[in-house]
């Protein structure tokens, strides 16, 4: 089909249809083609990513105007402190601005030192040093995860020559956090710890840290009822507990079936320290050394003899004395009686025993079981399975007990404590496994695409309604309007066309009632003819198509 072919068709269209049934025509043309080029933009535009969140003023100017000059489209929101980006785009935007130093929330960093001026004075340098050590602890402490931005303000310490006019080092930081997030203890330590480790002289205690809403985080966290404890212990009580938690869920689930057994441990740490000391004396003697020492007698001369002097020496043995006759002096020999001395050295048995338990050491182990009704599968004569709940027998409540006992490392003599007992679940457990198999996949899948999938099906229903619900019944209401050419009145009263008898006749009883002379019939014939003709040319076209076939016959 050519143009003219087609502009005749719309021609002919156009006689056969009023002025209103035409602008209704194209009013909703006009509506579906808005309709289909609207779906079509909505279905291919962008979808935007947050790319930077919560920034002020300065920053969130900064990071347009480097979108700006990238031409990159970006929308803003949250009073202009969020900024979304398309999403196909995101990382490579965030890679750009991080090597931009974006966002820096305006803090400057030792980069304050690439600019040195000539002629500083020392007490200038000094200010730009803190200054630059300020907005350094800022930048790392913004990395943290619950940390949304960060200010750090630092008083030096001055040194003086008296001891009372020395000030030591202070450090305050404010924290905007993300949302309604709270930091934990650890974190704030650990704060508190990088602050002061960063700057000389400075200690942890001398670190004040506060929230945006102006709350300290560093104040001294009260002790719990009845411990004594501090933050770090109670953490630590904490931690033991959610261990030995985990460790009895772990060993129980595979075999009472998950998410039917509970479990709770309460730990119970010394709050004090503990230091002995015990002396212990043994009954018992014992000998540690034994001496023994054995004395004899030695031989002695006593002379014989006249009294005196002379007696008192020895003799002299001469061979005169002998020759003479001369009787030599008479001795005689006594030995002194002798001794033996023992020595028994004995020894008391002692023992030392000094012990010192630090604080925070475990004291008393509270633990408590909670199961679950026992499952038993019967298997019927058909061959189906059922399921059914029976409550545990002692036997088996006895074995769990006792696996929970090793478990633990429970310890009768420190007091610790083991509750097992059977309590049917009511309610369906809160950590139930998510389903597997296709039908996980599916929900995982419909997790991830359902904008696109609501936008798809909003475009379909829209299409449909403006086909089925308007097109399609305005297209049947244009043809039921559409009327045929004016008939003449004979036509339009009866239920059928005049056939070409009746129209003959007719043209024949007006002629006779016509007071005009035979030859004036076939002018005045020729004349109604042709005015008909004009009038009706359909008509006449079927009157001839008549004759045609009334000749054939």
């Amino acid at each position: 089909m050519n143009t003219d072919q087609l502009l005749a068709h719309f021609q002919k269209l156009r006689s056969t249809l009023k002025p209103s049934q035409m602008a209704a025509l194209g009013g909703v043309f006009v509506a579906v083609v808005t309709l289909v080029v609207g779906s079509a933009y909505y279905l291919n535009a962008p979808d935007y990513t947050l790319l930077v969140a919560d920034m002020d003023a300065e920053t969130a100017n900064a990071v347009v105007g480097r979108l700006k000059a990238d031409r990159i489209p970006y929308q803003l929101g949250d009073g202009g402190r969020t900024v979304r980006v398309p999403s196909d785009r995101v990382d490579e935007l965030r890679l750009a601005l991080a090597a931009d130093g974006l966002p820096s929330a305006g803090r400057i960093g030792f980069e304050i030192f690439d600019r040195t001026a000539f002629g500083t004075t020392e007490f200038l340098e000094q200010v730009n040093y803190r200054r630059a050590l300020e907005g350094e602890l800022a930048r790392t402490i913004a990395t943290m995860a619950d940390v949304a931005s960060a200010r750090v303000h630092i008083a030096m310490a001055k040194d003086s020559l008296f001891l009372d006019r020395s000030e030591p080092a202070k450090a305050s930081v404010a924290l905007r956090l993300k949302g309604n997030r709270t930091l934990s203890p650890s974190a704030v330590r650990g704060i508190a710890a990088l602050v002061a480790s960063s700057v000389e002289g400075l200690r942890p205690e001398s670190v004040t840290i506060l929230d945006h809403h102006g709350r300290p985080l560093t104040r001294p966290e009260d002790p719990a009822e009845g411990t004594g404890l501090d933050a770090t212990q109670l953490e630590r009580q904490q931690q033991i507990e959610r261990n030995l938690a985990q460790k009895v869920l772990a060993m129980l689930e595979p075999v009472v079936g998950e998410g039917r057994v509970r479990v709770n441990v309460a730990a119970h740490l010394r709050a004090d320290i503990i230091e002995e000391t015990e002396e212990r004396w043994d009954p018992n003697t014992v000998v540690r050394s034994r001496q023994t020492t054995t004395e004899t007698g030695a031989a002695t001369v006593v002379p014989a003899g006249i009294a005196g002097a002379r007696a008192n020496q020895p003799p002299a043995l001469t061979t005169a004395d002998t020759a003479n006759g001369t009787a030599p002096p008479v001795t005689t020999t006594a030995t002194a009686p002798g001794r033996s001395t023992e020595t028994t050295n004995y020894e008391v048995g002692k023992l030392v025993r000094h012990t010192l338990s630090p604080q925070g050491q475990l004291a008393r182990l509270s633990v408590a079981v909670v199961l679950d009704d026992e499952r038993v599968t019967t298997k019927n004569e058909d061959g189906t399975v059922t399921m059914a709940t029976r409550p545990w027998d002692p036997e088996g409540l006895q074995r769990v007990q006792a696996l929970v006992a090793a478990a633990v490392g429970l310890d009768p003599e420190r007091g610790d404590q083991l509750t097992v007992e059977n309590i049917p679940f009511g309610v369906v457990p809160e950590n139930a496994p998510a389903p597997t198999g296709f039908g996980g996949r599916a929900l995982e899948l419909l997790e991830q695409h359902w904008r696109t999938l609501v936008n798809a099906v909003v475009v379909l229903l829209v299409a449909a309604f403006a086909f089925f619900g308007v097109l399609r019944p305005l297209a049947a209401k244009l043809g039921r309007s559409v009327e045929p050419p004016a008939l003449p009145a004979a036509a339009t009263a009866g239920a059928r066309l005049p056939t070409v008898s009746e129209m003959e006749g007719q043209l024949e009883a007006e002629l006779d009632a016509m007071a005009a002379p035979s030859p004036r019939r076939l002018p005045a014939l020729t004349q109604r003819v042709a005015r008909l003709a004009a009038e009706e040319p359909e008509q006449v076209a079927r009157i001839v198509r008549g004759w045609i076939s009334e000749d054939g016959r």
